[in-house]
């Protein structure tokens, strides 16, 4: 037998009323979330959730909203913005020789840093949750490293994802040689011109936002 002391059962009746009201709206969530899967139907439960979630996230309304906002990074070459970067060559781990050339037609995420620095792993990770809020066609994500293949294939397995390529890379040529610090990000769009440049780590909602986000007006340049 279990014994309640006086002065404790009078805050337990007290308390009644709120754990009543408690009781009531999480019923009334769990009716209202029901009616809702049932207006849906077969939609995956991941992606309604990422719908409804989208209305809690910061609605940025332009590349400079989500500049002005940072809190963890800072933007780099301010002057390549809009333009054209030139191409590189990186390999990939079964030897493949690939050039940033080959993703035009398809907006690209590249990430420079090194596998053993927790930022550029996050900074990969964050890149990746970032393609489950978009839209569309999705960005093509990079990382490249001049690290030794064993080391990259090691990344590689603990990625375990085929919507991420680790490429090896000796020589960046500018602009991606300019910055200083890492992990270094470069939003590129579908022509190839560099929309942001970053150095630091940069959210996963403000990199869902600059993939989203168009190029600031006056910024596009055809060559």
């Amino acid at each position: 037998m279990v014994y309640v002391k006086k002065q404790e059962r009078h805050f337990l009746v007290q308390g009644l009323p709120v754990y009543f009201v408690l009781l009531v709206l999480i019923a009334g969530m769990i009716i209202l979330y029901r009616q809702k899967l049932s207006r849906h139907g077969n939609e995956p439960l991941g992606d309604l959730i990422s719908k409804n979630l989208r209305g809690f996230q910061p609605q940025y309304q332009s590349i400079d909203d989500v500049i002005n906002s940072r809190k963890t990074w800072e933007p780099v070459l301010p002057d390549w913005q809009g333009r054209k970067v030139p191409d590189l060559a990186f390999s990939l781990l079964n030897g493949e020789s690939m050039h940033l050339a080959d993703y035009r037609g398809r907006e690209c995420i590249v990430i420079v840093g090194a596998t053993w620095f927790p930022p550029f792993r996050l900074q990969i990770s964050h890149a990746l949750q970032a393609l489950n809020w978009l839209e569309g066609e999705k960005p093509s994500v990079i990382g490249l490293t001049a690290e030794s293949a064993e080391k990259i294939e090691t990344f590689a397995k603990k990625i375990s994802s085929e919507e991420v390529q680790i490429g090896r890379i000796e020589n960046l040529p500018e602009p991606f040689s300019l910055p200083d610090g890492f992990p270094c990000i470069f939003f590129l769009d579908a022509q190839g011109r560099l929309k942001l440049a970053a150095v630091g780590l940069i959210p996963r909602v403000q990199v869902e936002a600059v993939c989203r986000l168009p190029l600031p007006e006056g910024k596009e340049q055809p060559n």
